[in-house]
């Protein structure tokens, strides 16, 4: 990353601050010179603790608790960045919870536990962004982090693969009726990830890490920081012609590259 600070004026709302990989898009942009407001289910003394330990305090960071699966946190969280910083000109959709299951065994709290999150938490601050973009007569930017498995069925996910190809669908019909407000929305799908929830589960279980890289064609797993970085290109005046598509950076392995076909 180059200390350009390429961001410097912008206000980026973020959810799932908290997670590794919310943290590694708060430090990039951040370090590029975006005002912050951040946000997550963790309390707001645990929270900070965690966010200064990164860097992230000062005048231009916000934190606030909340549920983004409730419409209230999404007003909430656009309302404070107009009220601190004057605007709110990117808004990235991170939150998201997994709980892999076979779907024999997916009950319904864990159903509606994926689609509320990772689907109506979207909608939500989404619609809530987009409203004060076009108010306010600005262009803007709407980017949420997806997944590779959008567009890939997933043994044991199938709660969080749905989620993720209504996410696709959410975006491109956002595009389609924003663009007159000059207001892109994009995706951005990582493979697998060394980091958040997926790492996670690697660590818990390293034999899924080792199948997982058997279908990768690079041969390794990405990092939070690449995630990261993928945003930050997609907040560039750059990708201003970028709408309604997805920034798939998943190392090939939707290819279903095998071991055995070497």
């Amino acid at each position: 990353m180059t200390n350009s600070r390429r961001l410097k004026g912008k206000v980026i709302v973020l959810t799932g601050a908290c997670g590794d990989i919310g943290r590694a898009i708060a430090r990039t942009a951040a370090r590029e010179g975006a005002k912050l407001v951040l946000n997550d289910i963790l309390p707001v003394k645990e929270a900070k603790a965690l966010l200064c330990g990164d860097g992230l305090s000062g005048r231009k960071v916000l934190y606030l608790q909340g549920d983004i699966s409730r419409q209230e946190t999404s007003e909430r969280l656009i309302g404070k960045a107009l009220e601190k910083f004057g605007s709110a000109d990117i808004c990235v959709g991170n939150a998201a919870v997994v709980e892999p299951a076979p779907f024999l065994e997916v009950d319904r709290q864990s159903w509606a536990k994926h689609l509320d999150v990772n689907l109506t938490g979207c909608f939500y601050i989404g619609q809530t962004a987009a409203r004060a973009m076009a108010k306010a007569k600005a262009s803007g930017k709407i980017i949420f982090i997806s997944s590779w498995v959008q567009d890939v069925s997933w043994a044991n996910l199938t709660a969080y693969c749905v989620a993720k190809s209504g996410l696709k669908m959410l975006a491109k019909c956002m595009a389609l009726e924003l663009g007159r407000y000059k207001i892109t929305v994009n995706l951005v799908a990582p493979g697998f990830v060394d980091a958040g929830l997926s790492g996670k589960m690697f660590r818990k279980n390293p034999a899924l890490r080792k199948d997982a890289l058997k279908i990768v064609p690079l041969g390794r797993i990405m990092t939070a920081i690449q995630v990261a970085e993928a945003v930050f290109e997609l907040c560039l005046p750059s990708a201003d012609y970028m709408t309604g598509t997805t920034y798939l950076i998943d190392g090939g392995n939707s290819l279903f590259f095998r071991e055995e076909d070497r």
